[in-house]
């Protein structure tokens, strides 16, 4: 397995969120993260959400908000992220009433 230099390519990752490229930032950090469960404490789950979420798509940024909070939900900007986008959901497409017991 080749060993990448991961300060390098978050430094060009960050570089690409500066300059408001969000898609290439994701190809960058699910490199980053391919093979590794852990997310590295939360940190590229919450740089996931963040790129999905200036992309506008809200679902995509509650579950990686999520998955930063589950792992380390000490972290506060994590934790605020999630909540902040609780109010997405699947209501308009399926009613309540027919996927809740």
């Amino acid at each position: 397995m080749p060993r990448y230099n991961y300060n390098a390519l978050n430094t060009v990752a960050r570089k690409l969120v500066d300059e408001r490229n969000f898609r290439d930032a994701l190809k960058i950090y699910f490199f980053m993260i391919d093979g590794d469960s852990t997310l590295e404490a939360g940190f590229y789950g919450e740089r996931i959400g963040y790129c999905y979420e200036k992309l506008g798509d809200l679902h995509a940024a509650k579950y990686w908000y999520g998955r930063a909070s589950e792992e380390n939900p000490v972290i506060e900007v994590y934790r605020k992220a999630r909540e902040r986008l609780e109010h997405v959901g699947i209501d308009d497409l399926i009613k309540p009433s027919e996927y809740t017991r």
